[in-house]
């Protein structure tokens, strides 16, 4: 064997170990973020803490759909007016949080920021679970993202183990960027409204419609009618194009300014990023 095959076996042995070191040092890091995050919860739960995922738009831009609240065990004598808290309903189902409206000779009642009465009942001291310290915005879609993300990111190193080391980075990218993808389709959690309510007057339909996703949205009817709403905003379209039901038919699309078209396209990029500072590493 000749010098200069040597110095070719030694340079492909390099570059062959390189990803591998990569990937050990990404793993690590996503390990000890995972490791971090969870002492984190356990102490927080430990400590008699709560998390609870907003899944209604009652409490508009105050808590949109998609937060995670974080709340603190109290009593009815420490909630004061105003305070956002969270409660289990007198005739059972999921957890309410909302906001203290009033308090009336020792009872506390409560009214999500976006609804027009207050709760049908108050909040028994046995009902209260506690006082919102904390409103994550859009960490609850994340939470909920994880039993997709995490088996499929690691189906996607499985079937990509047996790979070509040349193409197993870039295929894995790729893999993950799709299960990103599907976690989107699933939970919806970028583009999205609920109508709230529809009352009809005279040949026109008065909607009223909250966004419920991440991004800032615009609703339109056929006729050209619109609103624009960020995450938990309200608005109402005045439409002549309900149909036989009363409904009006409309469409949701992102409407971002740059701002925002910037970072969710330094997000698409991250892949790419990605891909081009393990080449360089593995050009060394």
């Amino acid at each position: 064997m000749t010098d200069q095959q040597r110095r070719r076996e030694r340079r492909g042995a390099k570059h062959r170990a390189a990803p591998s070191r990569a990937v050990v040092r990404l793993l690590a890091a996503v390990g000890a973020v995972l490791v971090l995050g969870l002492v984190l919860v356990l102490s927080w739960r430990a400590t008699g803490g709560r998390w609870l995922s907003v899944d209604s738009p009652s409490m508009g831009q105050a808590a949109p759909v998609g937060t995670l609240v974080l709340t603190r065990p109290t009593t009815l004598d420490e909630v004061r007016v105003g305070d956002i808290i969270s409660f289990d309903p007198v005739e059972g189902g999921v957890t309410h949080t909302h906001r203290v409206s009033r308090i009336t000779d020792g009872v506390v009642f409560t009214k999500g920021d976006i609804n027009g009465a207050e709760d049908p009942r108050p909040v028994a001291a046995d009902h209260l679970v506690g006082k919102v310290v904390a409103r994550l915005w859009g960490v609850a879609y994340l939470v909920k993202s994880l039993p997709v993300l995490l088996p499929g990111a690691g189906l996607v190193w499985l079937l990509t183990r047996w790979s070509t080391p040349r193409w197993r980075m870039s295929t894995r990218l790729v893999g993950y960027s799709v299960v990103v993808c599907a976690a989107i389709l699933v939970l919806r959690p970028l583009v999205n409204a609920a109508v709230l309510t529809t009352i009809g007057e005279a040949g026109l339909t008065t909607a009223t419609v909250v966004a419920t996703g991440l991004l800032p949205i615009r609703v339109q009817d056929p006729d050209g009618v619109f609103a624009d709403l960020h995450a938990g905003q309200v608005g109402e379209l005045v439409s002549a194009a309900a149909n036989a039901d009363g409904q009006v038919p409309f469409t949701v699309d992102a409407h971002m300014s740059v701002l925002w078209w910037t970072v969710c396209l330094a997000l698409c990029c991250v892949p790419l990023a990605v891909s081009v500072v393990l080449g360089r590493r593995t050009e060394r």
